[in-house]
């Protein structure tokens, strides 16, 4: 008799959740939220993310892109245009750190952004929802010291590094010398060397810069390895 009722109960609780309309929970969420379609044109967003894109009053944002809104952050427009098609097209979160004026009294900050493709009961993409949230933190990396508007994207647009590769590419584009890196990494010297080799014959260059031009064109000057933010920067999320 209790199997049945457990039973009973999982199978209610499963039922009411497939029933739960997303926009009764997203409306009352204090968390900036943001649908938008596959074309990056704005479908829904709640109150916060009204106050957090800073949206003067009477603006209609159904149906425009970012690039039409009047706010200080819609000169990002390609940079979050280019994470919406991330999203939808590797089917999984596309995290960013865009740092603008936001907020009701637009204020210079950064927010971590995870965006997420969103589906259909058929398994097709519809578009993207992404929510919002203030980074807090104790220190930061160099880039951070002299803060400035910036889109920093903690998703890989290439996928021919290994994860280490990642993390000394880095570090070599702020032209941090090789000793430098092998300490932060807590590698030898040789083995950074080596792995740069290694790197620059993946892309045939020769030169850090090389490398630099390189991550400049495919957009690996604005890509962070989340493994050092969260050994490095100390964010409170």
């Amino acid at each position: 008799m209790d199997d049945k009722i457990t039973a009973s109960a999982k199978t209610f609780r499963l039922e009411s959740l497939s029933k739960l309309p997303i926009i009764s929970f997203l409306e009352k969420s204090t968390l900036p939220w943001n649908i938008k379609d596959t074309e990056s044109k704005h479908v829904y967003m709640n109150e916060a993310c009204q106050d957090f894109l800073s949206i003067p009053s009477g603006f209609n944002f159904e149906d425009k892109k970012d690039e039409e809104f009047p706010c200080k952050w819609s000169e990002f427009s390609e940079e979050f245009k280019a994470q919406d098609r991330k999203a939808e097209e590797d089917k999984s979160v596309a995290e960013i750190i865009s740092c603008s004026h936001y907020g009701k009294i637009p204020t210079l900050e950064p927010y971590f952004c995870p965006k997420f493709p969103l589906y259909n009961t058929c398994g097709e993409v519809l578009g993207t929802i992404y929510y919002a949230k203030k980074l807090n933190f104790v220190s930061v990396f160099d880039f951070f010291s002299n803060m400035k508007p910036s889109v920093i994207t903690l998703t890989p647009p290439v996928d021919i590094f290994t994860e280490r590769e990642l993390e000394i590419i880095f570090f070599a584009v702020q032209r941090m010398p090789a000793k430098e890196i092998a300490t932060k990494l807590f590698l030898s010297h040789r083995t950074v060397e080596n792995r740069l080799l290694r790197i620059y014959e993946k892309i045939d260059v020769n030169s850090i810069h090389g490398l630099i031009e390189y991550c400049h064109n495919v957009g690996l000057d604005k890509y962070v390895p989340k493994k050092l933010l969260r050994e490095g920067v100390n964010f409170c999320w």
